[in-house]
């Protein structure tokens, strides 16, 4: 993976976890492929911490995915949902998975 597309793909990860934790009650979701990105941010334990400290109460933020992928649409209407709150949601991204997201189990308290 070229390092330009690998940047391109954090960022949106990075944009998706904070905004999952800004509106835990906003029902949202990746696709596969910024979903390698927040698979990227959780495994660097020390950033993903702060993450959570800065912008969840310091409470940690699980990653909690089903198995079976939604294809409802929610992929396009979460980078809809980043766009509103100030970030620059990569649109070649977002729409390659547009409807065959990678939905949270919501059995799982505080989850994205």
């Amino acid at each position: 993976m070229v390092r330009n597309m690998a940047e391109r793909i954090l960022n949106n990860a990075i944009a998706y976890t904070i905004t999952a934790m800004e509106h835990p009650d906003v029902h949202i979701g990746v696709g596969k492929i910024v979903d390698i990105g927040v698979h990227q941010l959780l495994l660097d334990t020390p950033v993903y911490f702060a993450i959570c400290e800065v912008y969840n109460g310091g409470r940690y933020k699980h990653h909690a995915p089903f198995i079976q992928r939604r294809r409802d649409g929610i992929v396009i209407r979460t980078a809809e949902f980043l766009r509103a709150n100030g970030f620059d949601a990569d649109e070649e991204l977002w729409v390659m998975d547009g409807t065959d997201c990678s939905p949270c189990d919501s059995k799982v308290p505080d989850s994205h």
